[in-house]
């Protein structure tokens, strides 16, 4: 081999290892492209789980509300449909107002037992719905304190052959109540049941 030809191959192998070295590598356009395509589908995916957590939590609230006032519904009927006669409540107030258009913000039941329940807004302020017994002097709380209890009305109407009907109607409610609140769920309940006079 005579000395040119070595020189030429040196050339073209350090030719081909150069055109290997600028191949192998990226290059920082290439870097930055690829950097912002996956900060792109991370914040889309990151807005997807956010917005399915959000959703989450407020069909939580929502059940939880839903739950806690058919579980009220259930109790006030069953005590009332358990009821020997409407009687006057803690206050004296009006066995049943017969009025449709001024409903009663409790109602007084005796039981088989012979003792009086009344069921009412207990405390006034952020109350619950409670069942005063006077078989115990104390209240029973119907609905928990993780919830608001508002509008709770009787609707006493007097029917024939020594029946009544009432009517029952509350509004329950967790969070602050406004719109913009995503932890606030307000739910309507109302039942009717007509009840005869033993």
């Amino acid at each position: 081999m005579n000395i040119k030809n070595i020189i030429n191959q040196r050339k073209n192998s350090k030719e081909k290892s150069c055109k290997q070295n600028q191949q192998a590598g990226f290059t920082l356009i290439e870097l930055l492209i690829v950097s912002t395509i996956t900060v792109m589908v991370m914040m889309t995916v990151t807005a997807m789980l956010l917005t399915f957590i959000i959703t989450s939590k407020k069909s939580s609230i929502k059940q939880k509300v839903n739950n806690e006032g058919n579980n009220a519904l259930s109790k006030i009927e069953f005590v009332l449909r358990n009821s020997q006669k409407l009687v006057a409540g803690l206050d004296g107030s009006t066995i049943c107002s017969n009025d449709a258009e001024t409903p009663m913000t409790d109602i007084a039941i005796q039981g088989l037992d012979g003792y009086v329940t009344t069921l009412q807004t207990y405390p006034l302020e952020n109350g619950q719905i409670a069942s005063y017994s006077s078989a115990i002097n104390d209240y029973y709380y119907i609905t928990s304190d993780e919830t608001t209890l508002s509008n709770l009305q009787f609707t006493c109407l007097t029917g024939e052959e020594n029946s009544y009907y009432v009517g029952v109607s509350f509004d329950l409610k967790i969070g602050s109540g406004l719109s913009s609140d995503k932890e606030t769920a307000i739910e309507n309940f109302q039942t009717g049941i007509t009840l005869r006079n033993h």
